[in-house]
């Protein structure tokens, strides 16, 4: 039998989610009847880390998603309440999620079709999720909160005049900052990362928050602990910078997009080795610290004959913070391809002379 055009695509679509589905939520590997949604839902759907980690700062009898799309992070919020409404203004992908709750044996959960700006909330509702699409008609991918959709600052107020906590997904790539000023009753900002890699911005928002959001960088998967921090603080640390020597450490990519850069040094009591690297150092090591963690074998000017003589092969981990020439244009210079147990970072010391620091990584938790 001869598949038509679009049989076809519904063949290979299936094919592709069955493959990939149980790397993205384990507990969904185990039903092999799921029916496979649109391509765009399961790229932008939550993986299981990250909604059950925001699952489990939740409880109460009334919750909802007003975005629901494949339904990964309503299926593990819906363990946390009596009732929960999963809303997906599409009715195919809607009745697809329904299938395949019914066969994850999720029975608490509503089903609607309403635009996310229509939906008529209870007035006792504990808990609102969002999730607002961040590409354009033309399928462009969109970063402010005003070209999302839906526009959070539109609706927010109307929803926590009925909703004890409003949650928010947005992408990597938005400004905390900007944002927090934007949206005014910010609570809480959760950056979620798995692997080392930023997945998600979560705003959580009350009509009555503290009087400075909480900044808590996550790094899921890593065994690492979470850190947690406040703008002002980070804004009143007095930070020490000291010369490279015992151990070097580079902070988990949520600290990163946090920047927290102050912040971590005084919590870990480690010295940054300069303003612009984030980079920092210590005599002795500090195991538990949020990030990737070195031992610095040498410490040398930035010249090429002289970074020859310490090099075990010709295969290197390059990594360039605050210097003038790129990854790939320093592994030319020095015939270096990537691999190796040599760990060489290029930078520049608080005097601003441009070093390099040959190292070896300690086998901590984070890849």
């Amino acid at each position: 039998m001869k598949l038509d055009a679009n049989m076809l695509k519904l063949v290979v679509n299936q094919a592709v989610f069955n493959q990939t589905i149980g790397s993205k939520v384990s507990e969904w590997d185990k039903e092999k009847a799921l029916i496979a949604p649109p391509k765009i839902s399961l790229e932008q759907c939550s993986s299981q880390s990250t909604a059950q980690y925001k699952a489990d700062l939740l409880n109460g009898d009334i919750g909802v998603d007003l975005t629901g799309g494949l339904g990964v992070d309503s299926y593990f919020f819906s363990k946390k309440f009596k009732d929960f409404t999963h809303n997906e203004i599409n009715p195919n992908l809607s009745n697809v999620v329904k299938h395949n709750f019914d066969l994850l044996g999720i029975k608490n959960v509503k089903f609607t079709n309403v635009e996310a700006e229509k939906f008529e909330l209870e007035a006792s509702t504990d808990f609102v999720y969002l999730d607002p699409a961040r590409r354009d008609a033309v399928n462009r991918k969109m970063v402010s909160l005003k070209d999302c959709l839906p526009n959070l600052l539109e609706i927010k107020d109307l929803i926590l005049a009925k909703a004890k906590i409003l949650m928010v997904k947005y992408s990597p790539m938005l400004d905390i900052k900007d944002s927090i000023l934007l949206l005014k009753t910010v609570d809480d900002v959760l950056i979620l990362s798995e692997k080392n890699e930023v997945k998600e911005l979560v705003f959580i928002l009350k009509k009555e928050p503290n009087s400075e959001p909480l900044i808590t960088c996550v790094n899921l998967l890593s065994g690492q602990d979470a850190f947690a921090f406040h703008y002002s603080q980070e804004s009143q640390v007095n930070l020490a910078f000291r010369e490279p020597e015992g151990f070097l450490y580079e902070p988990n990519a949520s600290i990163m997009k946090a920047g927290a850069f102050k912040s971590i040094a005084e919590a870990y009591q480690v010295s940054k080795i300069a303003a612009n690297s984030h980079l920092y150092t210590s005599i002795e090591c500090i195991f538990d610290f949020p990030g990737r963690i070195f031992k610095i074998e040498h410490v040398i000017d930035f010249d090429k004959k002289q970074i020859k003589k310490f090099l075990k092969s010709d295969k290197a981990n390059v990594a360039v913070r605050n210097f003038p020439y790129s990854t790939e244009e320093i592994k030319k210079q020095l015939g270096l391809k990537d691999g190796g147990d040599q760990y060489i970072f290029f930078s520049e010391n608080h005097k601003k002379k441009k070093i390099v620091l040959i190292c070896n990584k300690i086998q901590n938790t984070l890849k």
